[in-house]
């Protein structure tokens, strides 16, 4: 059994941004890929091209970042690819079958590093499940001692399933092969639910070739001079004690529900949440782990940035009427990303306290350009 130790920070390996709607790709006109490399190319960024996945449903192209995270814009296909032989309605009907069917366009799912070679998913499974016997011990207490029929507790859900393998062919050719391990669907557990919506929490990818084949980072450089990722943010609207557990074991940074600010009716208080860490794939070489992350949890994004080693997660409970109406329309989980950019390169569309308007135009969801000094 290789079991990692629970101090380690996985690191951020990518995130996913939809750039088209999968019930209208069939009848678009014109390429939402395309669209979305001219959109990011103004804005400094270079954007490499990536290749159409092994089921021919989706396509890509890349941000690279040097510290080795990059920004994955997918869009799913119109149409079979030529010469696959397969019909348009059997095209759709798989289509319909993909796991990202139902998302929306913007950012629609985040992914850690490995976690099959370093234990780490192991470890997850494993910690969550004696939180859930320790939380389902408590409930029978609970019931004996009080008689209540409705006590409750809090218990993460978590629970990572077995790696699947994907791949795609890149533009020139090559063949990259990958294991991704999904969060399990939500369903019955032993008196305890189980599982989690996509993106409520992340999934992982370990490489089975090598990964600058996926990750090319010869185009990590971009004329905003972007050192990478400042920050994500997950939004919740209900059962977010829950959520936030989940995200934190799956960062491997546990919390004891009694330590968190928790209102009457078991909900997270807004604005007093503390907030995760990750790591990136370059700088998880030298392994930081969560007591050296403690360390700069009150730090600046600036001091975050020299570090060059930590991504913030930030968890935010919906509160107005427009969160609402965004969980409406996009679900919970990944909801704004923050990224770094030289701050004489910051364009009109990007204010510093202020969501960048044209990828929000466009559709591409939510994008904060954070200045910092180069």
């Amino acid at each position: 059994m290789c079991t990692a130790a629970p101090s380690l920070v996985p690191a951020l390996d990518h995130l996913i941004l939809l750039v088209n709607d999968p019930r209208t790709s069939s009848t678009q006109r014109s390429s939402a890929l395309e669209r979305a490399v001219l959109v990011f190319s103004e804005l400094g960024f270079q954007v490499v091209r990536g290749g159409t996945h092994a089921d021919g449903l989706t396509s890509n192209v890349l941000i690279v970042f040097p510290d080795g995270v990059y920004i994955e814009i997918i869009q799913f296909e119109p149409s079979p690819s030529p010469g696959s032989g397969e019909s348009q309605h059997d095209f759709e009907t798989r289509r319909k079958q993909h796991w990202w069917y139902h998302c929306r366009p913007g950012w629609i799912d985040w992914c850690l590093l490995d976690g099959i070679s370093d234990g780490a998913i192991e470890s997850i499974n494993e910690n969550a499940s004696r939180l859930r016997q320790s939380a389902l011990q408590e409930l029978l207490n609970k019931k004996q001692d009080d008689q209540q029929e409705r006590a409750r507790v809090v218990a993460p859900r978590l629970l990572y399933q077995q790696p699947q393998q994907g791949g795609r062919i890149t533009t020139r050719g090559d063949q990259i092969k990958w294991k991704v391990s999904f969060p399990s669907p939500r369903g019955p557990g032993d008196r305890l639910p189980v599982g989690n919506v996509r993106s409520h929490v992340p999934f992982w990818c370990a490489d089975l070739t090598p990964r600058d084949l996926r990750v090319p980072l010869t185009y990590a450089h971009h004329n905003n001079h972007s050192p990478g990722i400042a920050e994500i943010t997950l939004l919740y609207g209900n059962d977010t004690v829950t959520k936030y557990l989940d995200v934190s074991l799956a960062l491997h940074q546990p919390i004891q529900p009694n330590t968190l600010p928790i209102t009457n009716d078991f909900q997270l208080v807004p604005n007093e949440i503390p907030y995760r860490l990750l790591s990136t794939p370059v700088s998880a070489i030298h392994k930081p782990d969560a007591n050296a992350a403690t360390n700069i949890t009150t730090s600046s994004h600036h001091e975050a940035l020299q570090t060059n080693r930590f991504v913030r997660v930030i968890v935010k409970v919906a509160e107005d009427p427009e969160d609402r109406r965004w969980i409406e329309e996009h679900g919970e989980g990944l909801y704004e990303v923050a990224i770094y950019v030289a701050a004489d390169k910051l364009p009109p569309s990007g204010p510093p306290d202020g969501i960048e308007r044209t990828t929000f135009e466009a559709g591409f969801g939510r994008i904060r350009l954070s200045p910092v000094l180069h």
